[in-house]
């Protein structure tokens, strides 16, 4: 019985007999492998999982836009203005500000606007 170069697993050979040895050693190095690199990304996918954004155009005039959900960042572009609006907790970076963040969403004093939110 020969072995891949790489990762050393079992190459059955037709001469060799057809006994199960050969194949569950394989089976337990890539379970042991897949079950290092799962642990890691279950991690990684509960952690995206816990993030949210939404996009879209506000043209109800100035009021609350519920997300459903509380933003840490959001970005707005005014129609017909020049610049946007970014606001990421408790800083305004912008020469009017007119976001408040509220608890599923946030409130502006601006009638119509595209926006971006980040939880």
């Amino acid at each position: 019985m020969q072995q891949t170069d790489k990762y050393k697993l079992n190459l059955i050979e037709s001469s060799d007999p057809f006994l199960p040895d050969g194949l569950n050693q394989n089976t337990l190095k890539l379970e042991e492998v897949v079950s290092q690199h799962l642990e890691g990304m279950d991690q990684r996918v509960t952690v995206l999982e816990d993030k949210k954004f939404a996009c879209g155009l506000w043209t109800k005039g100035a009021g609350v836009i519920d997300l459903g959900f509380h933003p840490r960042a959001v970005i707005t572009q005014q129609i017909g203005s020049y610049g946007p609006v970014i606001y990421v907790e408790n800083a305004t970076y912008a020469s009017s500000g007119g976001i408040t963040l509220t608890e599923n969403g946030f409130k502006s004093n601006i009638s119509s606007f595209y926006f971006l939110a980040f939880s």
